[in-house]
């Protein structure tokens, strides 16, 4: 019985987070569920619904579903971008230069200015995704919710400028949440090839102390079979929307505490770090765009900090270089991932005593 009542004191943020991640996906928003779901619990929280309803999810469960979004970032990875890998040098190094030069820019926005510590300022500031550099973040003593806030910030001004423009003012119809095989259609080789990515991962990054090796060991792992062609087969959508509800609850119940005054201080200069990383591709995009061979529209893509999933989407309804966009961010997170904590290392930030 006491069993069935701990189980039960979790389902009110997911149940909220599905409901959310619901609405969202009839909205046609990008990234439906886990943006749905964060929104909605985190709204929740800061109207004090938590002091009435336990919002909480747990800790394993979280960890799981961070383990199907490595696996399916893996999953991106094909045998033919090891082909065409000349073709994307220039892509690369532009790449190169924007995430440094973003991160330090807006390490300086949120530590002189918003008067953040120096790890969090730091982790705030990387162009990654919002679970990679929180996990990551908070590993060093970072804050986690001002890390989340912040790279929530980042996701919601993209998705509402770059992805929303090509869908109302383009009319183009991008697909709000995953694509591929669905759950009942995946042969169970493929799947059980999918669970051994994910838990070998986990396992290996674990004994060689990867910094956030329950995310960046089934990456790696996953993208290694798929570029040696072992496999093709990407999670399934509905274990990616159910990872994605569950990441979302978990980012929205870490607002529990946080008060007001304190989100809208961190969420303007959020705001204002967000516009300098656009600015910057854009820059970068009108410079070199000819440069490298690449139209416009598909390197504003590759460089907007908006993540692999949003992007991917508007390419693959724009209908331009989708595996280029989509192995470009792949790349990206990649390196922030894995860059960030060794340059955070050298750097000798520490957070504030």
């Amino acid at each position: 019985m006491s069993a069935a009542r701990g189980f039960a004191s979790y389902l009110p943020a997911l149940l909220i987070g599905a409901v959310g991640g619901a609405v969202f996906l009839y909205l046609r928003m990008p990234l439906a569920w886990m943006l749905g779901s964060m929104v909605f619990v985190g709204i929740a929280v800061l109207a004090g619904l938590n002091r009435r309803l336990p919002l909480r999810v747990h800790p394993h469960l979280r960890a799981a579903m961070i383990v199907v979004i490595g696996v399916m970032l893996g999953s991106a990875f094909k045998p033919d971008m090891i082909e065409r890998a000349r073709e994307w040098l220039g892509l690369v190094a532009l790449m190169l230069v924007y995430v440094p030069v973003a991160t330090a820019l807006c390490y300086v926005i949120f530590r002189r200015f918003a008067g953040l510590d120096p790890v969090t300022s730091y982790f705030s500031a990387t162009p990654g995704g919002l679970q990679e550099m929180t996990l990551v973040g908070e590993h060093y003593g970072g804050d986690g919710r001002s890390i989340i806030l912040t790279h929530a910030l980042r996701i919601f001004l993209v998705v509402m400028t770059v992805p929303v423009y090509f869908r109302f003012i383009e009319r183009l119809d991008v697909p709000p949440m995953a694509q591929g095989a669905h759950l009942w259609q995946m042969l169970p080789l493929e799947g059980a090839l999918l669970i051994a990515c994910g838990a070998a991962g986990w396992f290996l990054a674990r004994l060689l102390r990867i910094p956030a090796a329950v995310l960046v060991g089934p990456m790696l792992v996953s993208a290694i079979v798929h570029l040696l062609g072992w496999s093709s087969a990407s999670p399934p959508p509905e274990l990616v929307a159910a990872a994605q509800v569950v990441m979302g609850a978990a980012l929205g119940c870490r607002f529990v505490g946080t008060p007001l005054r304190e989100v809208g201080r961190i969420a303007a200069w959020a705001a204002f770090a967000t516009f300098i990383m656009l600015a910057l591709a854009l820059g970068l995009t009108v410079g070199f765009a000819e440069r490298v061979g690449i139209n416009r529209e598909a390197l504003i893509l590759v460089l907007s900090p908006g993540g692999m999933a949003e992007m991917s989407l508007v390419a693959l309804g724009l209908g331009v270089e989708v595996a280029i966009v989509s192995s470009m961010h792949v790349f990206r997170i990649a390196v922030v991932v894995i860059a960030a904590p060794m340059a955070f290392r050298l750097l000798g930030l520490k957070r504030d005593s």
